[in-house]
């Protein structure tokens, strides 16, 4: 309950920050005590209702895919916020199904040559993003069968750690990739 409520404290203090808004930290407690007995799928509906936030339209591809954790069906701003709590909190995500749409990318680790895709998602200001590896499911070979980097993609599969060089890291497995036509 404790890490939903931090979770939550967190959103609220990010929203704030970039909409400009000035509360008193009384104010933010008053809010976190109010909601502190939901849990973060309520918040996430409640956000879903409550989608006033207008983001530049992308037209992202469909991808059939059914999801415990839809980011497509939320705000920017709570999809921004989720991001980085699974990021940061991944053992409260481990093994539940995930779906994100965002822009394509590559990084090659430096030392070893391998190479890593991600969906990439924006913040609602497009100022700052958090990246969700994947391993795309079955046999794809870099670049012929992957997208440019930059392009909208949806990303379905199960969230998952791994550990490499004595550090956790967070990747979406086994995912299917819907691709811009």
């Amino acid at each position: 309950m404790k890490k939903l409520l931090a979770i939550f404290t967190s959103a609220v203090m990010l929203v704030l920050v970039f909409s400009g808004c000035k509360v008193t930290e009384s104010q933010v407690e008053n809010k976190a005590n109010q909601t502190s007995k939901k849990t973060i799928n309520d918040i996430l509906a409640e956000s879903q209702a409550n989608n006033t936030t207008v983001a530049p339209k992308v037209d992202y591809p469909e991808l059939n895919y059914s999801a415990e954790v839809d980011l497509t069906k939320l705000n920017s701003n709570m999809v921004y916020s989720t991001v980085y709590s699974m990021v940061n909190s991944p053992e409260e995500y481990k093994g539940k199904t995930v779906k994100a749409q965002g822009t394509f990318d590559i990084f090659t680790d430096p030392k070893s040559g391998k190479l890593f895709y991600a969906c990439v998602i924006a913040d609602a200001t497009a100022c700052c993003s958090q990246g969700l590896e994947f391993v795309w499911r079955g046999e794809h070979n870099y670049p012929d069968d992957y997208p440019k980097v930059g392009e909208p993609i949806t990303v379905g599969g199960v969230f998952g750690t791994y550990e490499d060089n004595a550090k956790t890291y967070c990747r979406i497995s086994d995912a299917e990739v819907a691709l811009a036509n």
